[in-house]
């Protein structure tokens, strides 16, 4: 089936986005690996890569790979992630008082204090940031699972490591014309109306996840512990909220201004595909683009054998914006290859790992993939 740029809806989640909202199930050590040739410091990767490695009790290599993406994070101010990925490296290899409080220093030095949970994790102390940390809950929920319903009491803070959900509160007007808001991270990183800890509250919302999502949570019963324990926690989360109440219409202001992003069209020649196959062109779009390489969503389904005999094979592109003012042409290598289904419909995809380029062309480069990411 052939896509046009008006019938692009389907390619509008990345390869990686897929991979880690479950849509795409890759089960292959070396296939993780290869995307990381193209991805090198892509954390969420690194992360699949350790949670495939713990599931197949290679807990050694895991652990190394925890402790990469706990570093990656770190490096991309996502501090609740970086905290989930060392807490599961720890539970793999029990640390040492060392290694903990090298940890915090790295985490408080790098912390962007840009959000407000990452505001309320600076705000800790050493062993308060411990408490937290060994009393965080960790859970995955596929599509669809309904994380707290209306009347429910408030019993938890949960924090998004991962995915999207969608809240629906009901006004009390009319209980049957809900009012829909999508919770989704980093805009909105933190839920759970458990504050003042003393007060009891019911919710006024269904939350519902909407991709395979990963939380954290704290009890209410686990925080009372805690500010019993350091009273300036209670401070620090009182701040939580009242930065929480104050940042919320600024995220909704925000998503009303929010652009498309542009999809960058490209040509694809691979060389030397086979002996009856001196080369082989295509079309279609980028996706997950880097100085490293790139995901090509070809626009037709190729046929599995020629998928095959594609990979490692030299590979040219030509990328331009919709308005073709700007033209790039880039070399590289196959170095993986699969079939997608996305919203019903069957493409295409390919791992092109780029041949190192001059400063003149990488800066070129990086326009495009500002095209793609911050256009968003």
């Amino acid at each position: 089936m052939r896509a046009t740029l008006n019938d692009a809806t389907h390619l509008q989640s990345s390869i990686v986005s897929q991979i880690i909202d479950g849509s795409i199930t890759i089960d292959s050590i070396g296939e993780y690996q290869s995307m990381l040739k193209i991805f090198p410091d892509n954390p969420y990767l690194h992360r699949a890569l350790a949670d495939l490695l713990t599931r197949r009790r290679s807990f050694v290599a895991a652990a190394e790979y925890y402790d990469k993406t706990a570093g990656l994070f770190i490096q991309s101010g996502m501090v609740l992630q970086a905290m989930v990925a060392k807490m599961l490296q720890w539970q793999i290899a029990k640390p040492d008082l060392k290694a903990i409080k090298r940890f915090y220093h790295h985490l408080l030095e790098q912390n962007p204090r840009t959000t407000p949970l990452s505001m309320f994790f600076a705000a800790l102390s050493f062993h308060e940031l411990t408490a937290i940390i060994t009393r965080l809950e960790r859970f995955v929920l596929p599509a669809g699972k309904v994380v707290k319903k209306f009347g429910d009491s408030e019993a938890n803070l949960y924090m998004i490591v991962s995915g999207n959900l969608i809240r629906r509160t009901y006004p009390s007007s009319n209980q049957f014309a809900p009012k829909e808001q999508l919770i989704e991270t980093p805009e909105i990183e933190v839920f759970g109306e458990i504050y003042p800890l003393d007060t009891e509250q019911l919710s006024q919302s269904y939350t519902e996840s909407t991709s395979r999502v990963e939380l954290a949570k704290l009890t209410r019963e686990s925080l009372v512990a805690i500010c019993s324990d350091y009273p300036s926690v209670a401070t620090a989360l009182e701040e939580l909220f009242a930065n929480l109440a104050q940042t919320a219409t600024a995220h909704q202001i925000k998503r009303r201004m929010r652009r498309h992003p542009i999809p960058v069209r490209i040509k694809l020649e691979v060389l030397h595909v086979h002996d009856r196959m001196p080369r082989f062109a295509g079309s279609g779009y980028v996706r997950d683009l880097s100085i490293g390489g790139a995901c090509i969503l070809l626009d037709d389904v190729v046929d599995d054998r020629l998928a095959h005999h594609m990979v490692d094979k030299e590979a040219r592109i030509a990328m331009s914006l919709p308005n073709e003012a700007m033209a790039l042409n880039v070399r590289g290598h196959v170095i993986w290859s699969r079939e997608l289904v996305s919203e019903g419909q069957a493409t295409h995809a390919l791992g092109i790992q780029f041949q190192p380029m001059p400063p003149n062309l990488s800066g070129l480069l990086l326009v495009f993939a500002d095209n793609l990411y911050h256009a968003s």
